[in-house]
């Protein structure tokens, strides 16, 4: 008697299968484009492109518009002002008064001696209150990379922060 139901089961489901096909299956051998090896392709959307690079935590590459809401972030901001907006006053009012960061238009030579279309990336690892050890990639159009590290000092002030000393 076990066995009978058994039986019955299995081609009950059998007859459902023939009846109801597998969705996925189906969708399977539905006809698809193919490429020119006759694999199928796939129609996929494209991607969505973020307006700019995320915030990255502390000794995470970054290249993105920073802030002055952290040491840290005040010296990606004052890297975006130098590499990307290629403009020394914005670079210099991102720097404290008594800073080592030369004068806006000393400053300005500086950045029109970088190529233009340089990109960058930095990692800020925090050395202690204030002070980051920064690794500068810079990416100059044509050039294999180019890697340095230094030191920055930064101070807040005023509730926001300042790059002050680069060592």
């Amino acid at each position: 008697m076990a066995a009978a139901i058994v039986v019955a089961v299995v081609v009950a489901n059998d007859q459902m299968r023939e009846d109801n096909p597998d969705p996925t299956q189906a969708a399977m051998t539905a006809a698809a484009p193919t490429d020119e090896n006759g694999l199928p392709t796939l129609n996929l959307p494209e991607p969505e492109r973020a307006e700019e690079p995320e915030t990255t935590g502390d000794g995470e590459c970054r290249a993105d518009r920073g802030d002055q809401k952290s040491g840290a972030g005040v010296i990606a901001a004052f890297n975006h002002a130098y590499y990307i907006q290629r403009n020394g006053e914005a670079a210099r009012a991102l720097a404290t008064p008594t800073s080592s960061v030369q004068p806006a238009p000393e400053l300005q030579k500086f950045i029109d001696a970088v190529p233009v279309g340089t990109n960058y990336c930095i990692r800020t690892m925090k050395l202690s209150d204030g002070v980051y050890l920064v690794d500068l990639s810079l990416m100059k159009p044509g050039q294999p990379v180019d890697r340095g590290t230094q030191t920055v000092t930064t101070q807040q002030t005023d509730g926001r922060w300042f790059v002050d000393v680069f060592k």
